[in-house]
């Protein structure tokens, strides 16, 4: 998820003991559970994984990995860098009522996983299984914990996207006046209402799902063709006067949500990642929440892999130089 402050972009998001070993802390000034610690042992292995194998990420610096229970904050400036689990970096701090943040925020230590980046600083916080569960929030098709590392592999790849697709739309919030409460499921808020509106939407999903999922290299063109027709008739049927800036603005979040999506998604099936079968990751990650951003961003994502897309990954996970659609509407016309 991506926010907006102030023209910046924003992605949304006692005692300290050092530990140079590899794994989160036991216990020291707080204590966290064996489940929790080895959730994210796995997950920083999946993530270790993803960006060698998957979306090729290359960080050029250290960002802050900030994991919490109800009473424990643990922190290592170098977990989402190192190539090496073994040489990541540890702190555990003890926190009260709210989870302090290196920008000087707090947040109540509830179910949140997002990445923020400001002024060029970057970090990533996520609350533990620990946290979901007592929210009963659960997942019976892939399981929490497994859902929850896909969805560390999405809101981690914000971390190096805030510095090329969050500076645009940190721009185009600035540009527009737009509030601080501008994000990702903005456009969702203001047209959801509107049921030509979102009945386009949940067409265009469906169709680009099933051109990802088509098995004859003809028929995945038409049908992304005819999703994209639909894009553009919705737009110039809605994009205009002082709504114009979403036909930059959807563009911005598709890329940014679907992206993600599709880097969680990717290692759910992987072999070497969840091995999990489609039928069992479409309706329990990809397709299983309510936003359209995430849902219709990760659809074009499938459909540009399927199309065989030259280099999307560079620049989705890379310069940021094209969007999803820049580069759909290239292959398209390819």
């Amino acid at each position: 998820m991506l926010r907006t402050i102030s023209g910046a972009a924003m992605l949304t998001l006692a005692a300290c003991a050092p530990f140079n070993k590899g794994e989160p802390p036991a216990s020291t000034a707080c204590v966290v559970s064996d489940t929790d610690r080895a959730w994210i042992e796995r997950s920083l292995v999946a993530w270790r994984f993803a960006k060698r194998e998957i979306t090729n990420i290359h960080l050029d610096g250290d960002f802050k990995a900030i994991f919490f229970d109800v009473s424990c904050t643990l922190t290592s400036a170098n977990a989402l860098s190192v190539a090496d689990g073994a040489a990541n970096i540890w702190t555990a701090t003890a926190h009260g009522d709210t989870v302090p943040l290196p920008d000087g925020q707090e947040i109540p230590p509830g179910v949140v996983s997002f990445a923020s980046a400001n002024e060029g600083t970057a970090y990533f916080v996520m609350s533990m299984p620990s946290v979901w569960r007592a929210s009963g929030i659960d997942n019976a098709g892939l399981g929490l914990e497994t859902m929850m590392t896909a969805v560390l592999l999405h809101e981690g790849s914000h971390v190096i996207q805030s510095f090329t697709y969050g500076a645009r739309i940190g721009a185009l919030s600035e540009r527009n006046h737009l509030p601080d409460s501008f994000n990702d499921d903005s456009m969702q808020t203001a047209f959801e209402s509107d049921k030509e509106f979102a009945a386009s939407v949940a067409r265009e999903t469906d169709l680009f799902f099933e051109a990802a999922a088509a098995t004859d290299d003809k028929v995945a063109f038409q049908l992304a063709q005819r999703a994209r027709d639909m894009m553009k008739a919705r737009a110039a049927r809605w994009f205009f006067g002082d709504m114009a800036y979403w036909l930059e603005a959807e563009d911005l979040w598709l890329t940014f949500e679907g992206s993600g999506q599709w880097a969680g998604y990717k290692w759910l099936l992987d072999p070497k990642g969840a091995a999990q079968p489609a039928s069992i990751a479409i309706p329990n990650f990809a397709r299983r929440g309510r936003w359209w951003s995430q849902t219709e961003g990760l659809a074009i994502a499938l459909t540009l892999e399927r199309l065989n897309a030259p280099r999307w990954t560079r620049h989705a996970f890379g310069d940021g130089s094209q969007t999803l659609l820049q580069m759909l509407d290239a292959r398209l016309a390819s």
